[in-house]
């Protein structure tokens, strides 16, 4: 699968970021930030309201952000199933534990559990990102 990066407008001007539409547990949340220098996958404490996602509040670890602020995270009990999806293509399923941030704007998809176990193809001068299993 071929995706477009998605384009961002901040104080420095326009950037174009890679991204994929993803369902979470068979529900589509939009789309989710393919960051590769990320731990662990990242989503906004609103998504577990929304997916039920039962948390592990005892194993809660602490995270620097690329600003170098710490925060916490809190791990999902149990595996959540991710999917991509495009016109043409069988999705691409996979499972893995996500970890749920107060604060955190972005869904963000990290090497834990998520994108160690694809294989992603990132071509900036185009704008596009390749995605496989």
């Amino acid at each position: 699968m071929e995706f477009d990066y998605a384009k961002r407008e901040w104080s420095r001007g326009t950037v174009y970021v890679p991204v994929v539409p993803i369902s979470l547990n068979g529900f589509p949340v939009g789309h989710a930030l393919v960051d590769t220098g990320a731990d662990a996958t990242l989503f906004p404490m609103e998504l577990n309201q929304l997916l039920d996602v039962e948390l592990d509040r005892e194993k809660a670890i602490s995270f620097t952000s690329a600003g170098g602020e710490d925060f916490r995270a809190i791990p999902a009990k149990k595996p959540i199933e991710y999917k991509v999806e495009q016109s043409g293509f069988r999705p691409i399923v996979w499972k893995g534990i996500p970890f749920f941030v107060e604060g955190q704007p972005t869904i963000l998809l990290g090497q834990y559990q998520c994108l160690s176990g694809l294989k992603i193809t990132l071509d900036a001068p185009r704008r596009k990102m390749k995605i496989q299993q």
